[in-house]
């Protein structure tokens, strides 16, 4: 696995997904702990960005689960 130092050679590029297909390929590319995301977009509310939808389905759908489990326990 590569390291993110100054002294490691690194490269800027621009990934463009499917839609159907960018959630398992960001989570692959995540777990090879081979990059570095950058927002291109840091002038861009949170509400006002492109599947805000569906993170705040998978924000609540984590909420229901991590209660769920507590009661669980």
């Amino acid at each position: 696995m590569s390291s993110l130092f100054r002294s490691e050679e690194m490269c800027l590029v621009q990934l463009f997904f499917q839609t159907e297909s960018a959630h398992n390929c960001i989570s692959e590319l995540g777990h090879l702990g081979l990059v570095q995301f950058k927002d291109l977009n840091p002038g861009v509310a949170a509400f006002q960005r492109r599947f805000v939808k569906e993170v705040k389905k998978c924000e609540e759908m984590e909420r229901i689960l991590s209660k769920n489990v507590c009661i669980l326990l």
